[in-house]
């Protein structure tokens, strides 16, 4: 095995695990609220008289040519060594029990190591009924992007945009010319869905509209909020401080918004995924309100699962725990949709009622005042329209 890559990846792990936690605990708690500020003051206005039976609630969804009951999923975290192919097994038992998707980490690894792979072929056929997503970077070819697809039967291809986390990472990439051209070989020629994704710093309207150019139709904007690549490359980093770039990127909402816009001008209504930050099932529902089409989460998943020790019996906790997790925010989302009086998705991005913060007024008008009217401006819930 590569001795690089695998300490890189169990690098990420270890570090992605102890920010999560250090963000959650009480001394560092105003930090991470500071962080989540803006999707916080994303007001709903309460309906009173809400009209709706729960069990007419539907929180149906589909991205990516994939049809799920809920409206998230597991995004992309790690694998291909030993410590993170029992996080991806894990995982995968949650996936299984759930009907959840399960987007895996990169799977560069694979492409470099043959002997990697047979783990990722046992994912297939251990767990037959996930629905698994792939994951490569955009500097990789059509052969390596149908290679890690048919390694795990995917249903679709994740390709990650991390030029960011690249330039700081040690050992990482400073060429990133050419990323355009193999996406859109991708997208005519691979046979499966690509979604385009970023690591964690938000996607420009610039950035969503090139991709949408090229005939990608569904983006993970992955913004500023949630797992710190920046961050943990520079924990990794003996040689040089980057502590200055770890407020680095768009955040979640204002890059919803940015991709909005470009699916707007373009008049192509491309799938979205909001992703990077989400804490908490109302998150998830402000972001359907507002245009997204499905809201993927990795570091809450990934706590929950690596809760345990390595023996089976933990094992076993930590996958009950998850699939508990994941059946405890749905029933919420089920019940914040009810108190809201909408039934679908559809029905909650038509009629829920939001009040924008004005910090995210203000960064629109400065983005966009050029190319829209007031009026349109000061409403992204007019944007979440225009995809109906």
């Amino acid at each position: 095995m590569d001795t690089h890559i695998s300490s890189r990846k169990d690098d990420h792990l270890r570090l992605a695990g102890q920010f999560y936690a250090a963000a959650h605990s009480r001394q560092t708690e105003q930090i991470g609220r500071s962080e989540h500020r803006e999707i916080d003051d994303v007001q709903f206005i309460h309906n009173s008289l809400p009209e709706t039976n729960r069990a007419d609630v539907s929180r149906e969804t589909s991205f990516a040519g994939i049809h799920v009951d809920r409206p998230f999923f597991i995004n992309a975290m790690t694998g291909g060594t030993e410590k993170t192919n029992e996080v991806n097994r894990r995982l995968a038992a949650v996936a299984q029990k759930t009907g959840i998707p399960l987007a895996l980490g990169s799977m560069s690894i694979a492409v470099k190591n043959a002997q990697t792979r047979d783990a990722y072929k046992a994912l297939r056929q251990d767990f037959p009924d996930v629905c698994f997503i792939a994951n490569l970077g955009a500097e990789h070819t059509l052969e390596s992007a149908g290679l890690v697809t048919d390694l795990i039967g995917a249903s679709a291809l994740q390709i990650h945009l991390n030029a960011a986390q690249e330039i700081v990472m040690p050992e990482g990439e400073r060429d990133f010319t050419g990323w355009i051209d193999h996406i859109s070989q991708f997208v005519s020629e691979l046979g499966v869905p690509v979604i385009v994704k970023e690591v964690g710093f938000g996607m420009s309207y610039a950035t969503v509209a090139k991709l949408l150019d090229i005939g990608v139709m569904t983006v993970d904007i992955a913004g500023r909020g949630g797992t710190n690549f920046i961050q943990i490359e520079n924990a990794r980093n003996a040689e040089h401080d980057y502590d200055y770039l770890e407020g680095w990127g768009i955040s979640t909402l204002r890059s919803l918004s940015e991709a909005l816009f470009a699916c707007r001008d373009m008049q192509i209504d491309a799938e979205i995924i909001a992703s990077g930050g989400v804490q908490n099932p109302l998150d998830i529902v402000k972001y359907l309100a507002l245009g997204a089409d499905a809201v993927g989460l990795s570091a809450p998943f990934l706590h929950s699962v690596t809760g345990g020790s390595s023996d089976s019996d933990s094992a076993r906790d930590a996958v009950s725990r998850t699939v508990d997790l994941i059946q405890e925010w749905d029933g919420h989302i089920a019940n914040i949709m009810t108190i809201l009086g909408v039934t679908s998705i559809e029905d909650l991005r038509e009629n829920a009622e939001i009040v924008l913060p004005e910090s995210l007024v203000q960064y629109l008008s400065q983005r966009f005042a050029g190319r829209d009217s007031e009026q349109f401006l000061m409403t992204l819930t007019s944007l979440s329209k225009f995809r109906k």
